[in-house]
């Protein structure tokens, strides 16, 4: 396998894949399985195909080509490399004149961050013989797969990128945001070229188009937190509390974007919590279930720390392991906080749960259902 390794590094004295007519300069790593190319049939193909990743084979080993480089022929059989302008890969119009001759020239220079790292591309500008112009915009950009970081879009991103970073992210949550960042600079010198991924752009860019593809599937009536093996007929529910998912008071953070959606909302929370306390008794300590007390069940729980507004999350999942419903502890693991996720479930759910009208008789003989309850 070292020999393959070594033999299949070794440029091949060949003719074009494509024309079958002059010597292979060029190998590109995309075009399988024809991946050789002569000076000019490199430039025919690859004058649009600019993401591709190429090697020059000139020098009697693959040095690899940014697609602003291309390489000529001169006299004497000896090739040089010369630049040339990129074009960024969107959809062009057509102009509806009949006579007309269509005209592509380069724009003002963007940044295109992909899979493979940084590109350094211009936006083109067309223009007829009839006098019309066209110029790019962050319709023709989002249509043709980019996602513009600012309304002016110097910087741009590929779908395919934020896609996969968060599947990444959902697969690998420890993989940090400067691991990635890295591993796109370093694919970018790999290809042969060149520049710097500001990683805090990507952050925030990652941010606005997942928010926009929440509106989206909103509107599309798309349920992320529901499980479809437990639809609609949902058997048991488990819920528990991390009080380690504490935020500080010195950092509370704006209202963000998906309040309610997941994490209930604190006052509706908070109002709930209040009814189930001025409609029960109970004591500080242990809570009574039965015959027996439990301290998860208390009803009152002072705060772990001064500093601290939230305590943690309480969430709840399926017997699948899904999210459902979670909400923020303001107060500790109290028994009105279960009650109030099983609550929600149970209204969202299309088989109704039997709940009995004294909510004192709730607080006292539901608490075996804290962590499972079945439909009727």
């Amino acid at each position: 396998m070292v020999n393959q390794i070594l033999l299949s590094e070794r440029p091949k004295e060949a003719t074009c894949h494509h024309c079958r007519a002059k010597v292979a300069v060029v190998m590109c790593q995309e075009c399988l399985p024809r991946p050789l190319y002569c000076a000019a049939c490199d430039v025919a193909r690859h004058d649009s195909m600019v993401l591709h990743n190429r090697s020059s084979m000139v020098e009697g080993f693959y040095r690899p080509l940014p697609p602003t480089a291309l390489i000529r022929e001169e006299e004497g059989g000896k090739f040089s490399y010369h630049e040339k302008e990129c074009f960024l890969p969107v959809n062009l119009p057509c102009c509806d004149c009949s006579t007309g001759q269509m005209a592509i020239s380069a724009g003002k220079q963007v940044i295109l961050i992909g899979m493979n790292g940084r590109y350094n591309l211009s936006l083109p500008t067309v223009t007829c013989s009839c006098g019309k112009a066209w110029d790019v915009g962050i319709s023709d950009l989002v249509e043709s797969g980019y996602w513009p970081a600012t309304v002016y879009f110097e910087t741009l991103y590929a779908v395919d990128l934020f896609i996969t970073y968060e599947d990444l992210k959902v697969t690998a949550p420890g993989m940090s945001r400067q691991a990635f960042v890295g591993m796109l600079e370093q694919r970018t010198k790999l290809f042969g070229r060149s520049g710097k991924i500001c990683g805090d752009t990507m952050q925030k860019s990652f941010l606005e188009w997942s928010y926009a593809k929440f509106e989206v599937e909103r509107l599309s009536q798309v349920h992320q937190f529901q499980c479809p093996a437990c639809t609609p007929s949902m058997l048991a529910v488990a819920v528990d509390g991390n009080r380690k998912l504490y935020r500080f008071k010195s950092q509370p953070g704006p209202n963000g974007f998906f309040e309610g959606v997941f994490l209930a909302k604190d006052a509706e929370v908070t109002s709930f919590v209040d009814y189930i306390h001025g409609a029960t008794q109970h004591n500080p300590g242990k809570g009574r279930c039965g015959a027996g007390e439990w301290v998860a069940a208390r009803e009152s729980s002072t705060k772990s720390a001064s500093k601290v507004d939230e305590e943690g999350v309480m969430v709840a999942v399926c017997r699948h392991g899904i999210l459902l419903k979670g909400l923020n502890m303001f107060r500790g693991e109290i028994f009105a906080y279960p009650l109030y996720l099983q609550k929600q479930l149970a209204m969202c759910s299309s088989s109704a749960l039997m709940w009995y009208a004294n909510i004192g008789h709730i607080c006292r003989g539901l608490w075996s259902s804290v962590l499972s309850y079945r439909t009727c």
